[in-house]
């Protein structure tokens, strides 16, 4: 792999107002403080969430609602650059009043409760993503592979 390194250039740590819809709310802030590359975690929790689900076979995202009031176990996600502006690609692993968890790619149309986020800023080259036109996902510059 041709690898950059990067350094820790600054944290961010607060909370996403009630009501706000969590992609766009991280997507604002990334934009608004010009993050070009770092990563994202947060947890707390959503009165609704939608996740998208990439199918392989036909390699559309399929969208996936759930109207109920879900804790946010796990929000996970990174930051580069897409059609020159900074985005936010994040996962997020949700759990229900029995126990059970359910996740997927962050779509817009979760919307707060309470969410608690720390961003951190990388300084060092940017990275944009691009269509890889063998998964047809927008990855990480895809003619770059880890090598074992």
């Amino acid at each position: 792999m041709s690898h950059q390194r990067y350094k820790l250039k600054q944290t961010y740590i607060g909370h996403l107002k009630r009501g706000t819809d969590l992609l766009n709310g991280i997507t604002d802030y990334i934009v608004k403080h010009k993050i070009q590359t770092g990563e994202i975690r947060g947890l707390g929790a959503v009165s609704k969430a939608v996740v998208w689900y990439f199918n392989q076979n036909t390699k559309e995202y399929e969208e996936i609602t759930f109207d109920e009031h879900l804790e946010i176990l796990s929000l996970y996600g990174n930051i580069s650059i897409r059609n020159y502006e900074p985005f936010a690609h994040v996962h997020v692993m949700l759990g229900n009043n029995k126990g059970e968890a359910f996740g997927g790619h962050l779509a817009t149309g979760s919307i707060v409760f309470a969410a608690e986020m720390i961003i951190h800023e990388f300084d060092g080259e940017k990275i944009v993503r691009e269509r890889d036109p063998e998964t047809g996902l927008y990855l990480w510059d895809y003619r770059q592979e880890l090598l074992a």
